[in-house]
């Protein structure tokens, strides 16, 4: 068997497993995705995400990840699946790519599958690791420099013939010789959809996102609070974000994902239902609760916050159209009672400052004004931390 063959080959088993686009990548140094790379890092737009920073020419020289290797088999596959109607009361948005089985582990077990498929074709034992977004790899640069799509302004890969962006990129660096492919043209054009959409206005023409401002940066890799100035742009977003690709014209006809591990019914769904995760008492109830799902990225801590915020724009939402008896028309009573009630018994399990203040915001966003000043009764027994932060806004 050819050189070329294989190649065809490999492709072909590639998508038997359901990879819907495989391409070869070489394994040199990608100097100007670098360069691109060091210009976003100077701007400032990794935020808290120290692991980004550390050697860019590392992260940019495949060949330093695994030495054995001599090309890349890259491949991408649809997370894609429909957003049902939200249920009523207190529930947040998950992004799309994480309402299924943790990708992490899904695709690398794919991927070692393909690698002993690839075996039994070439005759030869090979050498190989699989890689998904877990370790110092650009992968975008990669997967844009050998043709599984082209980057967008949102910076994601929009791959050829609407395959759009709701798709996972992956490499398996083995030791075979295979020619790479060449970088697949496309463009933006003068679209800036994904930017004009995005509810913190993270994404900067022609330069990237800015992290510091992203939804899914500030409700997964964060780990401070949510800054008071971004908190109701969050809107019902409890982990992540899929505004950018929602609007992006690419995204008119998406793929449903190929995977069954991928769907809602796996894993936590495309709702959360927020007063639990007030009530989780420990992070051993959390990983139990969102096993094998990548809503353990965050933690209890961070999950919680986010449900807080989450629960504070529901609130606001529902002061637009408070009826005479005070009672939000879009809230029944007991939605509004079980909310205060979670709120309050969060507040009386003394958590850290943190949540503690974000705890109080929410309940700053409430339509009844007697409800808020009850609560500001309360802040006399607060440390000088919680105090000085909920007075901007109580």
């Amino acid at each position: 068997m050819t050189s070329q063959q294989l190649k065809e080959a490999i492709k072909e088993t590639a998508y038997d497993l359901g990879f819907q686009r495989t391409v070869i990548a070489s394994l040199e140094p990608m100097e100007t995705e670098r360069q691109e790379y060091e210009r976003w890092l100077a701007l400032g737009y990794a935020a808290g995400m120290e692991y980004l920073k550390r050697n860019p020419h590392f992260r940019t020289s495949p060949q330093l990840l695994y030495p054995e290797g001599r090309s890349a088999i890259v491949v991408s596959v649809s997370y894609y699946s429909e957003v049902p109607e939200p249920p009523p009361g207190f529930f947040g948005k998950v992004a799309r790519y994480a309402v299924g089985l943790d990708y992490h582990a899904v695709i690398r077990a794919k991927l070692r599958e393909l690698n002993a498929r690839i075996e039994k074709i070439a005759g030869r034992k090979i050498l190989a690791k699989a890689y998904t977004d877990d370790v110092s790899l650009f992968e975008q640069g990669l997967a844009a420099r050998h043709g599984l799509g082209f980057a967008g302004r949102h910076t994601l890969i929009i791959g050829p013939q609407l395959m759009g962006t709701y798709n996972f990129v992956a490499e398996l660096i083995t030791d075979l010789e295979l020619d790479a492919d060449e970088p697949y043209q496309g463009t933006c054009g003068k679209c800036f959809r994904c930017g004009e959409g995005c509810p913190t206005d993270a994404i900067k023409f022609g330069v990237g996102v800015d992290a510091n401002k992203c939804i899914s940066y500030l409700t997964i890799e964060n780990k401070e609070g949510i800054p008071l100035a971004l908190r109701k742009q969050l809107g019902r977003w409890v982990f992540g974000c899929d505004v950018c690709q929602d609007v992006c014209p690419y995204n008119q006809k998406p793929n449903v994902s190929p995977w069954e591990e991928f769907s809602p019914e796996k894993g936590a769904g495309h709702y959360l239902d927020l007063i639990s995760i007030l009530q989780l008492q420990t992070e051993t109830d959390f990983r139990e609760r969102f096993a094998h799902t990548p809503l353990r990225r965050p933690k209890l801590r961070g999950l919680t916050r986010n449900a807080l915020v989450v629960i504070g724009n529901i609130l606001a939402e529902a002061s637009g159209s408070v009826s005479a008896s005070g009672v939000s028309s879009t809230l029944t009573e007991k939605e509004m009672y079980m909310c205060l009630h979670a709120l309050t018994q969060f507040l009386s399990s003394r958590p850290e400052p943190m949540l503690k203040e974000h705890a109080y915001w929410a309940l700053a966003q409430h339509p009844a004004e007697e409800t808020v000043s009850q609560f500001k009764r309360l802040m006399d027994d607060e440390d000088e931390y919680v105090r000085r932060m909920v007075g901007e806004y109580l």
